[in-house]
């Protein structure tokens, strides 16, 4: 009895420390003054960001650089109030910009594309990391 009172209390503690999944985050960027806020976050891989736009302008997010669409993310007009979101599932870094305004930041996506029943990070720990 006390040997499978064991291996219960090893296999329970096992999958507590290594079975969690990191919890994906919501990351907010505004749309105000003519820019992006903040304008390049590091994010991990599964985290979602929603732009909102704060002012009177409509605008809109794009991928891409320079005017260059590259087919990865692409909002519909934003007007005053209005949000859109994206959920980003591959590490790399995502330029984006807004046709109208001239406006341009990037998104960096860090970590390893998820694979099934393996945890992004030991022990269900997710580290935020700013860029500098």
């Amino acid at each position: 009895m006390k040997r499978i009172t064991a291996q219960l209390f090893i296999g329970i503690t096992l999958l507590l420390c290594f079975g969690m999944q990191a919890q994906a985050e919501t990351i907010n960027i505004e749309i105000k003054n003519f820019n992006f806020y903040p304008p390049d976050p590091v994010i991990d891989v599964g985290d979602t960001v929603v732009w909102t736009n704060k002012m009177n302008y409509g605008h809109w997010v794009i991928s891409g650089v320079d005017m260059r669409h590259n087919n990865k993310f692409f909002s519909y007009l934003l007007l005053k109030g209005t949000k859109f979101s994206y959920t980003f599932r591959t590490p790399g870094d995502y330029p984006y910009y807004c046709p109208i305004h001239s406006m341009q930041a990037m998104i960096s996506v860090v970590g390893e594309e998820p694979s099934e029943g393996t945890p992004q990070e030991e022990g269900g720990e997710k580290k935020r990391r700013r860029r500098r």
